[in-house]
């Protein structure tokens, strides 16, 4: 029993300081309190960047080419519009089915993610950039110099690649 009742003080002491730590930030003060900071603008989550990326790759994977096309940022859209991404897409059809996997994703700044992944022996990295309270996918550079080629002379250079199936 002696031990126990040296253990009561020490107990006292403990929930005394964590009583002091607590208290002055449950809201209990006198008004005098400085004004909080303004808010701060959404913090960008990995996760959430990489499930845009994942959604992205399965309706590229899938042949959703209007919807993988809503998923990008305003300036990639003006490389090339919906409905030739779409035309693009369904006269030279690239290979479905095989899906895309996400090998990494890293954090670059507070509204950018970079997205590696691979497709069978294709392995490549993409942003997710945070816009207008959403995430949206970015096509590569290499990519959006080809679709602002136009349509036309994009199938005829994929076909003569062996790239449409």
């Amino acid at each position: 029993m002696t031990v126990l009742r040296a253990a009561w003080p020490v107990r006292g002491a403990v929930l005394a300081a964590m009583a002091a730590v607590l208290l002055p930030t449950a809201g209990c003060g006198t008004g005098s309190r400085a004004p909080s900071a303004a808010p701060v603008a959404p913090q960008p989550q990995t996760l959430q960047a990489e499930a845009v990326a994942r959604q992205e790759f399965g309706l590229l994977a899938g042949g959703g080419w209007a919807s993988a096309w809503g998923l990008w940022p305003a300036g990639a859209q003006q490389a090339i519009g919906q409905d030739d991404f779409v035309r693009l897409n369904t006269e030279c059809k690239p290979q479905l089915g095989t899906p895309y996997l996400v090998d990494r994703s890293t954090k670059l700044d507070d509204v950018t993610v970079r997205v590696d992944w691979h497709r069978d022996a294709q392995t490549g990295s993409n942003t997710v950039v945070y816009q207008d309270g959403k995430w949206r996918f970015v096509p590569d550079d290499g990519a959006l110099a080809d679709y602002r080629l136009g349509v036309d002379q994009l199938v005829q250079r994929r076909r003569a690649a062996g790239d449409c199936r």
